[in-house]
C-alpha cells in the first residue's frame, strides 16, 4: 500500500499558502516547508502539534488531526474549528497566508489497526462514525484510498446539528465521484423540513448517477438500527468514532448513549471499534 510511518517526531517550520472557510467556526490550511524540508511520513489519522502564540501563552500548541493524505507530500493540510477554547479562536482570528508556524509530528495510532488489516486482507468494510470536526481523519483516509486505489468499502455516517456546521461541503461531493466503494449519510439532528432537492442542491450537490450513495436523516440523533440497516456485514465491519466525549461516550446524567456504548449494544465486537476524541480547542 506504500505507507510507511515514522516513529520519531520531527519539527518542520511551515507556511499558510492557503486558506478556506468551511463554515463560521471552521478554517483548513493549507501548509508548505518553509525550507523545502521533506514532509514526514505519517498515516491517515495521525496528528501533529501546531504551535502558536496566544494572549495566554507563549508558544502554546494544540494537537491537530492531519486533513490532507501522505500521498500528497508537497503539502499539509489542518482543518481547525473552535469550540471557544483558549486556542483555536485566536488561531483563527490571527493566521493569515504567508504566516509561519512549527509544526511537530506525526503523533497517535488512530485508524493504523484497519490499515493493516486491509492490507493483509482481513478486512473489506470500514464504518466512520464522525461528528462536526470529528470528519477531518477520515477525509484524510478517504482521500489516501482513492490515491492508492484500496479496494474496500467506506460508509461514512457524519453527524451535525445544523446544515450550517457542515464541513467539507464542497468537497465531500469530489470525494463521492472519486471513491465508488463510498457511501455517505449526512444525519442533521435539529434539521427537520427540509426537501431533498433541496438538499443536494445546497448541502451536497452530487451527479444525479451517485445520489443513490448519498442519504439523509433529520431531527434525531444516529441509531445503530441506521448503521445495521444499511452496512449489509456490519459485524464483520471495523468502525472508526470520532467527535466529542459526548458523540463518543454519550452522557450519563441525562441517561444518554454514545456512539460507542449503541454500537456495543447493537452486537459489535470491541476489538473492530476505535475512537479517537477530541477536547476543547
Amino acid at each position: 500500500m506504500g505507507l510507511e510511518t515514522s516513529q520519531k517526531s520531527t519539527r518542520l517550520v511551515m507556511t499558510i499558502v492557503d486558506i478556506a472557510d468551511e463554515t463560521d467556526l471552521c478554517k483548513t490550511y493549507k501548509f508548505v516547508s518553509l525550507f523545502n524540508q521533506e514532509i514526514f511520513p505519517y498515516h491517515p489519522g495521525q496528528d501533529v502539534k501546531l504551535y502558536f502564540d496566544t494572549p495566554l501563552k507563549k508558544n502554546d500548541f494544540r494537537l491537530y488531526s492531519i486533513a490532507s493524505p501522505p500521498t500528497r507530500k508537497s503539502f499539509m493540510e489542518l482543518t481547525i474549528k473552535s469550540e471557544h477554547g483558549q486556542f483555536a479562536p485566536y488561531f483563527l482570528a490571527k493566521a493569515k497566508v504567508n504566516d509561519q508556524y512549527v509544526i511537530e509530528g506525526p503523533y497517535g495510532r488512530f485508524l493504523s489497526k484497519p490499515l493493516r488489516m486491509i492490507k493483509d486482507k482481513e478486512l473489506d468494510t470500514l464504518v466512520f462514525l464522525a461528528a462536526s470536526s470529528g470528519i477531518v481523519p477520515f477525509r484524510c483516509f478517504i482521500e489516501y484510498a482513492i490515491d492508492v486505489k484500496l479496494n474496500v468499502d467506506i460508509w461514512l455516517f457524519y453527524v451535525n446539528r445544523t446544515r450550517n456546521d457542515l464541513i467539507y461541503r464542497g468537497l465531500l461531493p469530489v470525494l463521492l465521484e472519486n471513491c465508488p466503494k463510498l457511501r455517505l449519510l449526512l444525519n442533521f439532528t435539529r434539521e427537520h423540513e427540509i426537501s431533498i432537492p433541496e438538499l443536494y442542491e445546497t448541502v451536497c450537490n452530487v451527479k444525479d448517477e451517485i445520489r443513490d450513495r448519498v442519504e439523509f436523516l433529520f431531527g434525531r440523533r444516529l441509531e445503530f438500527d441506521d448503521i445495521a440497516s444499511r452496512v449489509e456485514n456490519w459485524k464483520e465491519a471495523w468502525y472508526g468514532i470520532c467527535g466529542g466525549a459526548r458523540f463518543i461516550a454519550g452522557d450519563r446524567q441525562l441517561g444518554q448513549d454514545g456512539m460507542m456504548q449503541k454500537i456495543e449494544k447493537g452486537g459489535v465486537e470491541r476489538s473492530r471499534i476505535e475512537i479517537d476524541s477530541y477536547g476543547t480547542k
